[in-house]
Formats: structure tokens, C-alpha cells, sequence
């Protein structure tokens, strides 16, 4: 009977992940369309803080030749947020990643400037303070 549980339960663990990621997707193509990167082919991906760097809520990998993309973005698991906020700062984590991948071509050589620019234009987009 324990098997059953366990498996039910994984079941709509599962289900419910999959149900976040269709929704995390449907923003990402949303801002993707917004911020002029519809050319681009960019996948989202839940990951666990041990992936990315403690201090982030997400990250970017991108290939600007091919116009290839993965935004990474927090487990719910590892967030320090819970409803309402976590949902808004997961969308800010994805305008923010999106971001990155929009200003790249203007190589800020400076890590810190560049991340001040990245926040300042994900604001703005979003109209509204962002959680973390």
C-alpha cells in the first residue's frame, strides 16, 4: 500500500512541476516575443541552487551565432518566496536572464555594471518591484 502512495504521490509532484514549467515557458515566449528574441530558439529549466551560483535566482547560457538559449531558473524547492511573490520573482528571474541575452552584443566588461543595467531595464519592463 506504502508503493501506492509514494507512486501517486510522485505522480502529482510530477504533474505539478510540469504544470509550473508549461507556465514559466508560456512567459519566457511571451518576454522573448517582447523584447525582439522571437528569432531565437531558448529553452527554460528548473534547476536546484547547487547548479547555478548561490546568490542567483537564475542564469543564461546562450549562443549568440546560432541564436540558441537555456534560461535557468530556481527549483520552487530552494526559493526563500512562496506564492504570489515566488510566482512574480520567478517571471523577473526570466525578463532578467532575458536581459542578459539582449544586451550581450554591448560587452559591459565590468560584471557589476552590467548587472546594475540588466536590473535597471528588467524593472522597467516589469513595472514593478521584483521580490528578490
Amino acid at each position: 500500500m506504502r508503493v501506492v502512495w509514494v507512486l501517486l504521490l510522485a505522480v502529482f509532484s510530477c504533474s505539478a512541476m510540469n504544470g509550473l514549467e508549461s507556465r514559466l515557458e508560456r512567459q519566457m515566449h511571451l518576454w522573448q516575443k517582447r523584447l525582439g528574441l522571437d528569432e531565437w530558439n531558448l529553452s527554460l529549466r528548473l534547476v536546484r541552487q547547487s547548479e547555478i551560483d548561490s546568490n542567483s535566482w537564475g542564469a543564461a547560457e546562450w549562443d549568440p551565432a546560432n541564436r540558441t538559449g537555456t534560461i535557468s531558473v530556481l527549483d520552487p524547492r530552494d526559493y526563500n518566496l512562496r506564492g504570489g511573490e515566488l510566482k512574480l520573482d520567478m517571471e523577473c528571474t526570466i525578463v532578467h536572464e532575458l536581459v542578459h541575452i539582449q544586451v550581450s552584443p554591448l560587452d559591459a566588461r565590468d560584471e557589476l555594471i552590467r548587472e546594475e543595467v540588466v536590473n535597471r531595464i528588467m524593472a522597467a519592463l516589469m513595472n514593478r518591484p521584483c521580490p528578490n
